[in-house]
């Protein structure tokens, strides 16, 4: 595809070579031209034959003459051929062809059809070339003919004043069709270049739509792995949690292990649930999600989440996250809910403090998770972190100019802390 122009800025010609696209196309044109000329110059020398004995004014015979012309007529429609690479060549040849007959024939009243064969290479090349080019070769093939026709009647006749009487009186026979077929071409043109630019134009409106369609899918790809990434790590670390209590209690209170058996067999399957919710969205893009995004108005959900699986968690909540904006709320739940996991398997059974406050004075939402040292007698859960964890909560927290720090505590434990303007786009 050609790079796009702007509108009115620069000129295509190809954008209007829609005459000669086959060899095929190209032979239909010149024979139906061909075949009308000649029909037109040989009218006269017909006649005559017909009529019968005449005295014939030429050195060459009829039948000969007929020939002759045919051949120039087909050589003058030929020349529109080269109309697609060099224009100007086109018109200068068929107005050769016409200047070369009269000359060498002096019949002028016959080759009245040319004419018709000029105008239309001068409308081929009107249609290729900018306007002002288009009347300055119109100028110059009206100079070119006429002045041909003026220069072979000042010696045909040997008188100046016959000659512009007859010049004036062709003038118009070959001036109005050229004049014409000039003005259309320049119209022609303008319509088929207004034309290609609207699909040029279509096209890169179509190219930037699939554009703009794949970066969403891309997107919303990395939303689900996101996604996937978050209730997986939840998910699994509650279930490891679950086992790990599961096998410290069995020895001396096996009822209360088998309990919590239940609960990891309770836990799988609303994990297994979860990720099918999180699939659900690779199936149908259409649809509508299962459930609406999660935000700080359900952190309270989160929290008895971790507590119902043995993590000591307290919550203080201060402020009105109702509301904030769904930005804001979105990734300020997602970051605790990492937070929240990342305790989990690295921290088992440490107490966890979870802390959110909406300043409204400060314009800013403060989301603090702190846990203590790990217990001794829990071992961190490995073979859980993807990796994507920190680095995922930090590039949700910049991209709404807020800050996230995260680190050790003095007493062993971790801390994780955001500050997220309220008004992030202000």
């Amino acid at each position: 595809m050609n790079p796009p122009r702007e509108p009115g800025v620069g000129f295509d010609a190809s954008a209007t070579r829609t005459f000669f696209r086959t060899r095929r196309a190209s032979a239909i044109l010149v024979a139906i031209v061909s075949v009308m000329t000649t029909l037109q110059v040989l009218a006269t020398p017909i006649t005559a034959m017909l009529a019968g004995p005449i005295d014939w004014p030429f050195s060459v015979s009829i039948p000969v003459l007929c020939v002759i012309l045919t051949v120039a007529c087909v050589a003058q429609a030929s020349a529109l051929l080269l109309s697609d690479r060099w224009p100007r060549t086109a018109v200068v040849a068929t107005v050769a062809v016409y200047l070369i007959l009269l000359a060498t024939f002096d019949v002028p009243n016959w080759l009245i059809g040319m004419y018709l064969v000029v105008a239309l290479a001068q409308f081929l090349l009107a249609s290729r070339v900018p306007a002002t080019s288009a009347i300055v070769c119109f100028l110059g093939v009206v100079m070119l003919g006429m002045g041909g026709l003026f220069v072979w009647a000042v010696v045909y006749a040997g008188d100046a004043g016959a000659a512009v009487t007859f010049m004036a009186n062709e003038f118009f026979r070959f001036t109005a069709p050229a004049l014409g077929a000039t003005a259309l071409g320049i119209w022609w043109g303008a319509q088929v270049r207004k034309v290609t630019l609207a699909r040029e134009q279509a096209e890169l409106a179509r190219q930037e739509h699939d554009a703009r369609v794949n970066d969403a899918r891309e997107r919303e790809r990395a939303r689900i792995a996101q996604e996937l990434h978050d209730v997986a790590g939840q998910h699994l670390a509650g279930l490891v949690t679950l086992a790990d209590a599961a096998i410290s209690l069995a020895p001396a209170r096996p009822d209360e292990a088998i309990r919590l058996v239940g609960e990891v067999r309770n836990e799988g399957r609303f994990a297994a649930a979860s990720l099918a919710g999180a699939l659900s969205d690779l199936h149908a893009e259409a649809a509508a999600p299962a459930e609406t995004t999660r935000d700080l108005r359900r952190a309270g959900e989160l929290v008895e989440f971790w507590s119902q699986r043995g993590m000591p968690v307290s919550f203080e909540l201060s402020g009105a996250v109702s509301d904030l904006p769904a930005v804001v709320s979105t990734t300020a739940y997602r970051v605790l809910q990492e937070a929240l996991t990342n305790a989990a398997k690295h921290a088992p059974g440490a107490p966890v403090s979870v802390t959110v406050t909406v300043a409204e004075a400060e314009d800013e939402l403060i989301v603090r998770v702190v846990n203590g040292a790990p217990n001794s007698e829990s071992m961190p859960v490995p073979g859980l972190d993807l990796g994507w964890g920190l680095r995922g909560m930090r590039e949700r927290v910049e991209l709404l100019r807020g800050t996230l720090f995260a680190g050790p505590t003095p007493t062993g434990g971790w801390d994780v802390r955001i500050t997220i303007p309220i008004d992030p786009i202000a």
